[in-house]
């Protein structure tokens, strides 16, 4: 037998499968349970080891470690969750994604076309959303086994290759070697579970030792790093971080495994005589031991670890970080005046955001570099998240006794927080159509850029003086915005007519700036109105 009698194709579309149900049954398990998970994720990290037990838990339920360390980093972009809370979801997800293997050491394919049939007929003749999504939990699950049952058909026939034998006689004397493989098959694959599955097949049938397998399978956990490490890429410090994170964790755990390798395959061995279990479900056991013990190792050293990544990764300057724990339910319940006062610094530190955000779309305006434009939306993301935590929280203000003072204040913040998350979203609007002109490689003629220069500088200037004015109720600063608000809809009338005689008389001539340019004014000038809007919160409290 050569390799040329292997049915290759055959095996490919197994794999292919396989990942396919991974991936659509993971989809139809994030559907059907709606933005539970990542309420889930934000409500209960308070501490690290909680952060590892959700983490474990979301992990199980989308089966993709790689799904949920990317929800882990969203957070920790927004900087609704610390570092500290962030890893310990990331070594959850380490232990969740161990149920996999376990799945597959049951060895249940022979039930694949069923569950393929079944689900299969809910996403078809089923008219409510639930029941699809179930259909396409069963569906998913259906393909999986019946992608693995594939591959283990035609992989039985490589155990009878010489080269193949010669190979697995190479890796067994050389541990490193086949470390290695597991390490670059999982990158180009770009799923630890997939390489697992195989590697179980592979030792299922004898073509692999168990001291080949384990290699393989330790290879496979730093292997899947690579999939946070490329979400990092033009993100945040922070989305660095936690990616590195992730690396960190996995190569102190198989670096461990590694030196007590020969310990540890008689261990297996040991409960393999103990309990008596197949051979795909030895590695299943020995996959949960590995992440389970990696955890229970380096738990204690979150904090040093944290440390030495923060050393690696500097803080910079524009990240995003926040603190959402002041937003304590128990201050409104005893002290409703107190809160209100929580509620506003974060409105606050809301409008900070935006104005970072404001001076961020200015320099990409000038320097198109896309680090700008990423922490336009990274602002938007965090706005977003705040107005809707702050909101929760006045709400539940609201419940209490308020006098009219605070009754004020509560509708004042309310009204702040809605001008504050729109602004971010005109924000957004004005960097997606500066992307689409530099992404075009046009360039603004010298009087647009001025005009568009002048409009950005006089809203920075009034989002600033607004946020004076609702934090202190400055008479001076109301005023001051209340007169930027009527020049800058005079400018903006004044911009958008020289605009027009430009471009009627050839001088504007960038297809997709002559699309825009009306709208970035047009927008910057709401941006006006929202920072007037902003000033005036309080003027209910001098009538």
């Amino acid at each position: 037998m050569t390799l040329t009698d292997i049915n290759w194709p055959a095996i490919l579309a197994g794999l292919g499968l396989f990942l396919f149900g991974i991936d659509y049954m993971g989809d139809g398990l994030k559907n059907f349970s709606g933005d539970k998970l990542k309420g889930i994720i934000d409500k209960y990290t308070s501490s690290p080891l909680k952060g590892i037990l959700v983490g474990a838990g979301v992990t199980c339920l989308i089966q993709s470690s790689s799904g949920t360390t990317a929800l882990t980093i969203g957070l920790i972009r927004s900087g609704l969750m610390t570092l500290q809370q962030g890893v310990g979801i990331i070594m959850g997800a380490n232990i969740g994604t161990t149920i996999t293997a376990f799945i597959v050491g049951l060895k249940i394919s022979q039930y694949a076309t069923y569950f393929i049939i079944l689900g299969a007929f809910l996403l078809m003749f089923s008219k409510r959303k639930q029941t699809k999504y179930f259909g396409q939990i069963l569906f998913g699950f259906g393909c999986l086994f019946y992608g693995l049952e594939l591959m283990g058909d035609h992989l039985k026939m490589i155990s009878q290759i010489p080269e193949f034998t010669s190979l697995t006689q190479t890796l067994a004397s050389n541990p490193l070697l086949a470390l290695l493989g597991g390490t670059l098959m999982t990158c180009a694959i770009q799923s630890s579970s997939a390489v697992i599955a195989i590697i179980q097949q592979m030792y299922g049938i004898g073509a692999i030792s168990l001291s080949v397998a384990l290699p393989f399978l330790f290879g496979s956990n730093i292997g899947t790093t690579i999939t946070a490490v490329m979400a990092s890429f033009g993100g945040s410090n922070s989305a660095k971080r936690a990616a590195l994170f992730h690396v960190l964790f996995n190569v102190l755990g198989t670096v461990f495994f590694m030196l007590v390798l020969t310990p540890f395959y008689q261990f297996i061995l040991y409960i393999n005589s103990v309990i008596s279990l197949t051979p795909e479900m030895q590695l299943a056991v020995a996959h949960g031991i590995f992440n389970v013990t990696t955890t229970i190792l380096l738990y204690p050293f979150i904090n040093q670890m944290v440390s030495l990544i923060k050393l690696i990764l500097p803080h910079e300057d524009s990240s995003i970080e926040m603190d959402l724990s002041q937003l304590d339910e128990n201050v409104v319940h005893l002290f409703p005046s107190n809160a209100l006062g929580i509620a506003k610094n974060k409105t606050l530190e809301m409008c900070d955001i935006s104005i970072d955000s404001l001076n961020h779309l200015k320099s990409y305006f000038y320097t198109k570099d896309q680090k700008h434009f990423d922490f336009v939306q990274e602002a938007e993301n965090a706005i977003n998240i705040l107005d809707e935590k702050i909101t929760q929280y006045l709400l539940l203000i609201s419940q209490e006794q308020l006098n009219d003072h605070d009754s004020r204040s509560y509708y004042a913040s309310m009204k702040a927080i809605k001008d504050i998350e729109r602004i971010s979203d005109l924000t957004v609007h004005i960097s997606h159509f500066l992307n689409s002109i530099y992404e075009n490689s046009e360039n603004f003629t010298a009087d647009s850029q001025k005009d568009i220069d002048i409009m950005m500088t006089i809203t920075i200037h009034m989002l600033e003086q607004a946020r004076v004015s609702f934090d202190k109720h400055d008479s001076e600063a109301i005023e001051y915005v209340d007169q930027k608000e009527s020049d800058l809809d005079i400018f903006n009338r004044k911009a958008k007519n020289h605009y027009l005689i430009r471009l009627s008389s050839g001088q504007e001539n960038g297809a997709f700036i002559n699309s825009s340019f009306v709208d970035i004014l047009s927008n910057l000038e709401r941006i006006g109105d929202h920072c007037q809007n902003i000033s005036e919160a309080y003027l209910i409290d001098e009538e």
